[in-house]
């Protein structure tokens, strides 16, 4: 990902100078009081101090830097029947909330619904841009929004991307050629050709010139797989600097694609994982047994019982060698049912990362205590124990920790949680 430019301010007021050193000072100070007292973090509900009090029907959400003032600002949408969809931008003014006041929220049209919402710096302005994946049409089944800096998403004349099938469901933004702008890589779970057929590749890959324009490098530089893909975990497992594909399938063996150094992804499954056959919900990364590279922990709603460990498994790591080959590292502390999504953060300060796994039943709050070891603390640290149909995370009071905005199961009514300290 291309690092953010630094704008320079030759005009800046004291006034202004002093807001922003008194922002850092106050996330300092703020960040410090977490990490020296981790027993005593929790989640706090603020959504009626913070969120406009009005409902809303929300389809999907994530926080995002619309513009250049410091504080994670969110985007959420709705598709209307038969009338495309609507975009809401709230901006965060700190202690005022995110889009509670006159004039820190903004409603923006789109055509077509929207099935699917990533974000990512695309143009290299500093702000975030917007992809989205819509119903079809003509041109495809995606587009790009792009930020003025201040808010404001448009598409632009010039810039339009390759044909998009309607089959494709989600898209990540990722530096595949390691040339500092963000590409994206589309995948769906059966991904058709145009006249119907399975595409034997089940993803595209668009490369970006630059100048926010892309191009169609998929026969180059992706493999062909099987249909099913459920979803991705993008990082770098075999501790080259490039980053590498793994894929969750919903039926079936998950499958890992590592970069061959010139953004070519080639598939290392059969060498690099371990043989299991699940059902894959989703799957997150991070370096739990703190030995320098990225593991991961999968998500199931089933495993086949010839490949649990014991009765009820359904969740598991993926241990890292270092160079990219995993081995299935079981623990009982994860939950023994469905489970649909997971989510991995320091909450807490320690440097040891910590779960979030949201299961049939409810969330699973699970504090990292270091070699694969978790405490299941999730009544104390966490204010809603219903089920959780999704999270997306920003740092809300610039206090370095990431909070969370959360749809319950049944309910489209976002909350708000903040990271706090007792």
């Amino acid at each position: 990902m291309s690092p953010n430019p630094i704008y320079h301010l030759p005009c800046l007021t004291k006034v202004l100078y002093f807001i922003l050193i008194s922002s850092f000072a106050i996330g300092c100070s703020q960040k410090r009081r977490v990490a020296e007292n981790p027993d005593l973090q929790f989640f706090q509900d603020v959504s009626h101090h913070y969120l406009p009090s009005d409902k809303v029907s929300l389809q999907g959400a994530t926080f995002a830097r619309v513009d250049r003032i410091p504080g994670s600002d969110l985007i959420w949408f709705v598709s209307v029947p038969g009338d495309g969809a609507r975009i809401k931008i709230l901006f965060n003014e700190g202690k005022k909330g995110i889009g509670r006041n006159k004039g820190a929220s903004k409603v923006q049209r789109v055509d077509e619904a929207i099935r699917f919402l990533a974000k990512g710096d695309v143009s290299g302005n500093g702000t975030d841009d917007l992809i989205l994946i819509t119903s079809s049409s003509k041109k495809g089944s995606a587009k790009v929004l792009f930020n003025n800096g201040k808010g404001y998403f448009s598409s632009r004349p010039n810039v339009e991307l390759p044909f998009i099938p309607e089959s494709m469901d989600r898209v990540d933004l990722v530096d595949v050629d390691q040339d500092r702008d963000l590409d994206l890589i589309f995948t769906g779970k059966k991904v058709l050709t145009g006249n119907g057929k399975i595409d034997k590749r089940q993803g595209q890959v668009l490369v970006n010139n630059g100048e926010g324009k892309f191009k169609n490098v998929t026969a180059l530089l992706w493999p062909m797989l099987p249909a099913g893909i459920v979803g991705t975990s993008i990082a770098d497992y075999d501790r080259d600097g490039l980053p590498d594909v793994f894929l969750m399938y919903g039926n079936g063996q998950n499958r890992l694609l590592m970069n061959n150094g010139v953004g070519q992804f080639v598939d290392k499954t059969n060498s690099l994982l371990p043989r299991i056959l699940d059902k894959s919900t989703h799957a997150d990364w991070a370096d739990f047994d703190q030995d320098g590279d990225n593991d991961l922990l999968v998500i199931n709603t089933t495993i086949n019982k010839r490949y649990q460990s014991y009765p009820g498994e359904t969740c598991y790591f993926l241990e890292n060698d270092g160079y990219g080959r995993f081995r299935k590292t079981s623990n009982r502390e994860l939950p023994a049912e469905s489970a649909f999504r997971v989510y991995l953060l320091d909450a807490n300060g320690t440097g040891i990362p910590d779960a979030i796994i949201l299961g049939r039943k409810g969330p699973h709050y699970m504090v990292g205590l270091g070699k694969w070891n978790f405490s299941v603390e999730t009544n104390k640290r966490f204010p809603e124990t219903g089920p959780i149909k999704n999270m997306t995370f920003g740092d809300i009071n610039g206090d370095g920790f990431l909070d969370i905005l959360g749809v319950s199961a049944g309910k489209s009514t976002p909350k708000l949680w903040l990271n706090r300290v007792k």
